[in-house]
């Protein structure tokens, strides 16, 4: 069974779900897979305020929580819906909550799975830009497993990317599903300035970006969707021949 640690934000685990169905071969309800979706929200802080110093809670704990409810009801390969819970800082504490609890789960790290796609993706592609919250950007997730991967990351100046892609993903956590045209601007503004400093690819990363992806314009650039990729991995470690082809 596969277990999504939702509620970060809530739509992200919602869509985590949305994706694993539209990747799944069946032809009806009984052919598609045992889903158990965990959202939360409520216990599980936010992870921009705490990898910036904000607050002090950090929200490994909860999550850990949350995974162990997850195994508990018989989910044995998890995804965690949102990029920045997987920062080292908020990553590595929870796997060692899990480690102590006597967890056998197995965790797909969405930032793992997204770098491997890039790499394997056709077009050879080498220079990858970075749309994130302000705590992935500044904790280096993508940066550095980008890096080790012999890849270039493009990154905005902290400026721009406070004014443009920190502020566009925070209005689109307000809004939930009736998202304005204000944070699309501002997601195409940055994704304009990547492309002018050469990146070839885009990295929606923050899983609120996905579920806007076809509001946006790339301008040719490939995309990689964190939480489609995610839910892909899911489907192809737990249910191999379930998974369809893209």
């Amino acid at each position: 069974m596969i277990g999504i640690v939702g509620g970060i934000g809530p739509m992200a685990g919602a869509d985590l779900y949305k994706k694993i169905v539209e990747n799944t071969i069946a032809e009806t309800d009984q052919e598609h897979l045992p889903v158990l979706l965990a959202s939360i929200p409520n216990e599980i802080a936010d992870r921009t305020s705490f990898l910036l110093g904000k607050n002090t809670e950090n929200p490994a704990p909860a999550i850990a929580k949350i995974i162990l409810l997850l195994e508990n009801a018989g989910a044995n390969h998890i995804g965690i819906a949102c990029n920045t819970a997987h920062a080292p800082q908020i990553f590595e504490p929870m796997r060692v909550v899990l480690k102590e609890k006597g967890s056998q789960v197995k965790i797909v790290n969405m930032i793992d799975a997204s770098v491997q796609a890039i790499q394997s993706h056709p077009k050879n592609i080498q220079r990858v830009g970075l749309l994130s919250t302000s705590g992935t950007y500044k904790t280096n997730i993508y940066q550095d497993r980008l890096k080790t991967a012999g890849l270039v990351p493009v990154l905005l100046d902290f400026e721009q990317h406070e004014a443009w892609s920190q502020r566009a993903i925070y209005e689109i956590k307000a809004a939930s599903t009736n998202i304005p045209e204000g944070p699309i601007d501002l997601l195409n503004t940055a994704i304009q300035q990547l492309k002018h400093l050469g990146a070839q690819a885009i990295i929606l990363g923050c899983t609120e970006l996905g579920m806007i992806e076809e509001r946006l314009k790339f301008q040719g650039l490939a995309v990689f969707n964190p939480n489609l990729i995610l839910a892909r991995t899911l489907i192809g470690q737990a249910y191999r021949e379930k998974l369809m082809e893209l």
